[in-house]
């Protein structure tokens, strides 16, 4: 037998809205014993309420798009970046009866195909570039959290134009110079700089950490050096030169721990005692041998001030600061001599 709402009101012998209150966690004007009789109904038959029904009804379906930018055509669960901006963003949402559908997107066609076939509230879009943002702007009509999405200074003088766009992001220029002249100030002048594959004329997390790490050698009076520079790809090449450095800022400590493990297997981690920091202070970082000097970016809280930004103006219908810029925190561990 089908159990619906109305069977668990009969049941229960009151009304379909009382049942709808009880489970949308509106039940305030209900006496307890009654809550009580009714979540045992629902959970005798384990009862789920039709989501997409509810959304046709209420014109609200407390759904919200988690949208991940990627290069790749499915997204890497195995990063810990990932993994720990969804577990703050699942933390809010569990608190206050909101879904997540997680999605990574390489285009704006991506979102289209995802709004003809779900009902969202709001989104949350991670790591978009600035071309990707002015799209999307144009087919998303629901309010929008971008984290560690950084546009052109003109955009952001601008933000009032997009009441709907919503950003959590690092200071990451100023924790890229702050990574930098901890290292300088040790004496260290021969500092490389290792990131993932990226474009240095566009504005991008590690286009900015780039653009710190370059201020931060050019005020101690150091010329950058483009053969102290390079991405993930060309590691094997930077190990094969490694006696020119003395240091390496690593633009995310996922990256940073390959990269050590990698200087294990040629026997010259040791060896040459490599001062290594790196950006995000994931889990993993404090637990890698040897721990990781990092700055701490604290990736789980901006996904909980995301997810709370939305919750807000959905559910409070509050007016929320569109810029939030977190600083980060230099954590001294064991990879800096």
């Amino acid at each position: 037998m089908r159990i619906t709402i109305k069977k668990i009101a009969e049941e229960a012998g009151v009304s379909v809205t009382t049942v709808s209150n009880v489970i949308n966690k509106k039940a305030h004007r209900v006496s307890q014993d009654k809550i009580e009789m009714i979540e045992g109904i629902i959970k005798k038959y384990n009862y789920s309420p039709n989501m997409n029904a509810r959304a046709l009804v209420k014109s609200s379906s407390r759904l919200i798009g988690v949208l991940y930018f990627s290069d790749q055509k499915n997204l890497d669960f195995a990063d810990p970046f990932v993994t720990e901006v969804l577990d703050g963003i699942q933390r809010v949402t569990k608190e206050h009866s909101f879904f997540t559908l997680v999605h990574s997107v390489t285009k704006t066609d991506d979102i289209g195909e995802l709004q003809k076939n779900w009902k969202f509230d709001g989104f949350i879009a991670v790591g978009f570039s600035q071309e990707l943002f002015e799209e999307v702007n144009r087919i998303v009509q629901v309010p929008i959290v971008f984290i560690d999405t950084h546009l052109e200074d003109e955009v952001f003088n601008r933000i009032t134009d997009y009441p709907n766009s919503f950003f959590i992001n690092t200071n990451d220029q100023k924790a890229a110079y702050e990574a930098t002249a901890f290292l300088l100030e040790k004496g260290l002048t021969k500092i490389g700089f290792l990131s993932y594959e990226f474009d240095q004329s566009k504005t991008s997390v590690i286009q900015q950490r780039y653009l710190g790490y370059h201020q931060a050698l050019q005020d101690f009076g150091i010329k950058p050096d483009e053969g102290l520079e390079y991405t993930e790809e060309q590691q094997a090449t930077m190990i094969s030169s490694i006696d020119k450095f003395q240091a390496v800022l690593v633009t995310a400590d996922y990256l940073a721990i390959k990269f050590i493990h990698k200087l294990k297997q040629e026997t010259i981690f040791y060896e040459k005692k490599l001062s290594i920091i790196s950006f995000d202070d994931i889990r993993y970082a404090a637990l890698n041998d040897p721990p990781l000097t990092t700055i701490r970016l604290d990736q789980i809280k901006k996904g909980e001030t995301a997810m709370t930004t939305l919750v807000n103006i959905i559910d409070n219908h509050s007016n929320e600061p569109q810029i939030t810029l977190l600083n980060g925190k230099l954590i001294v561990r064991k990879t800096t001599y």
